[in-house]
């Protein structure tokens, strides 16, 4: 299914919409709409994108993202292989026009969570805000919207917010350049455990290799080997937190060659060696 840029319809008689999806599997293709949208996996796990972003997410994952954001969740692979396994998640979507202009004091704090929100917002503590989450599809006209006003409020002081993005400029991505990054996304993720060429990806997005690279550059603030290198060390965590592996398995399990290479990089991304990480955060 081809990007786009999402058209948002909000019923006649609400300010914001929410929705809940339980789903096979996160379908939403890499799109940008020019709403707010903070989302919350109740329950799934794979690859996040948003703005120049790629981070691993799971169940209770929160994540607030700006106007005019890209964005993406893929889950894993398990997802379209395995039936019986659902990916369910609530999506709260809002303009700005609910904030006044920015114009009222009282509402300082939730102005300034709304312009880090162009580089996407984490809350590490995603679970503690379940109840105020799932209570605006039960309540009703002014109460609902006291309530989202006052779930964007406890936000904006929560302590645990981690921006995602390398930048904090909101990038307009027209519905071709969506169309294209999905597709440069299918193929890295078909190839992950495989030699992945710059030229044949170029080509199949007709573009010469110099231009790719520009192009690729330009919008993800990374070479195309970083970001690839980048997903490959996400996809490592995941196996060094969710499996029996071997850490030279997991090394070319991840599409790496080297270990030493491997190495080089883990520690690059995570700051930590691939050793580490798996006594930190091995379940």
């Amino acid at each position: 299914m081809k990007a786009i840029k999402e058209e948002i319809i909000h019923a006649h008689h609400q300010s914001f919409s929410a929705a809940e999806y339980v789903l096979d599997y996160f379908d939403s293709p890499w799109h940008f709409h020019t709403e707010y949208e903070l989302t919350y996996i109740k329950s799934g796990h794979g690859t996040r994108f948003v703005g120049t972003s790629a981070e691993l997410f799971q169940d209770h994952d929160l994540v607030l993202v700006g106007r005019n954001v890209p964005h993406h969740w893929r889950c894993d692979n398990v997802f379209y292989e395995k039936k019986g396994l659902k990916a369910h998640s609530y999506v709260v979507q809002f303009k700005d026009d609910l904030f006044f202009n920015n114009e009222l004091p009282e509402m300082s704090s939730i102005h300034l969570l709304l312009k880090k929100s162009a580089s996407g917002i984490l809350f590490k503590k995603g679970k503690d805000y379940v109840q105020e989450i799932e209570g605006l599809f039960f309540k009703k006209g002014f109460d609902r919207l006291l309530s989202f006003y006052q779930l964007l409020h406890n936000l904006s002081h929560d302590e645990s917010q981690y921006l995602l993005s390398t930048t904090q400029e909101s990038q307009l991505y027209q519905v071709k350049d969506s169309e294209t990054f999905q597709k440069i996304l299918n193929y890295i993720f078909d190839n992950i455990q495989k030699e992945i060429s710059i030229n044949k990806i170029a080509k199949d997005v007709h573009m010469s290799t110099p231009s790719f690279c520009r192009y690729f550059k330009k919008r993800t603030k990374k070479t195309f080997t970083e970001y690839v290198n980048n997903l490959r060390v996400v996809n490592a965590c995941k196996l060094l937190t969710n499996s029996d592996l071997s850490i030279s398995q997991i090394c070319y399990e991840s599409g790496f060659n080297s270990l030493s290479y491997f190495n080089r990089q883990f520690k690059k991304y995570k700051n930590m060696s691939p050793k580490v990480y798996a006594k930190l955060y091995c379940k």
